[in-house]
């Protein structure tokens, strides 16, 4: 922590110009700050600043550092952003879209209880049996029924469905019962198909 410390008083002195203006911005003192600037000089065995009676001046390895440390700090304030974020419930925009029946029967009824867990949420849900140019329409999240078509997007496959060939009694009385799956050629059929021509069954 001592480290992380040397290095935001280093950048807060930059920063600011002087000792006494890091130390006001980090709410200690400045013998504080003059130490830990110190001691970080000490453990890298370089000489970061040259302090003058009106300014003071970074040398090579103190503009080196610098941009380094800047970047370092930079990331770790966006990551206690980005965990204060989660800890506190999604915020933004959230756009994603499914196919009809499978957005009515799975995502619809767990709409309310997803929504409560994250009130700052604005939830857009596209329900169309097309496949979706995600980024053409700005979808976030896509649900997709069936085989994956190469893509450069993140997939995680999230369960298996089952499919089923069904007859009503009456068809099967009049064209008999298919025996096995290449007796289905021989019949009439309404196939559903998103991607497929609607002629061929998979």
């Amino acid at each position: 922590m001592d480290r992380f410390h040397a290095m935001e008083a280093f950048v807060c002195v930059v920063d600011s110009g002087s000792f006494s203006g890091a130390a006001r911005h980090l709410g200690v003192g400045q013998p504080s700050v003059s130490k830990l600037i110190a001691g970080l000089e000490e453990r890298l065995q370089v000489r970061l600043l040259i302090r003058s009676t009106r300014r003071l001046t970074m040398t090579e390895a103190g503009q080196s550092y610098y941009a380094h440390a800047r970047r370092a700090l930079d990331e770790a304030n966006e990551a206690e952003a980005t965990a204060r974020v989660s800890a506190s419930g999604l915020q933004g925009r959230l756009r994603i879209c499914a196919p009809v029946t499978f957005a009515r029967l799975h995502i619809a009824p767990i709409l309310g209880k997803f929504m409560d867990l994250h009130p700052d949420l604005k939830l857009e849900v596209v329900m169309d049996d097309r496949t979706v140019d995600l980024l053409e329409e700005n979808i976030d999240v896509a649900f997709r029924l069936g085989d994956l078509a190469d893509s450069s997007l993140t997939a995680r496959k999230l369960a298996t469905s089952e499919r089923l060939v069904l007859a009503s009694p009456a068809y099967l009385e009049r064209h008999g019962r298919p025996l096995s799956p290449g007796d289905l050629l021989a019949h009439e059929a309404i196939v559903y198909s998103q991607t497929a021509p609607p002629t061929v069954w998979l």
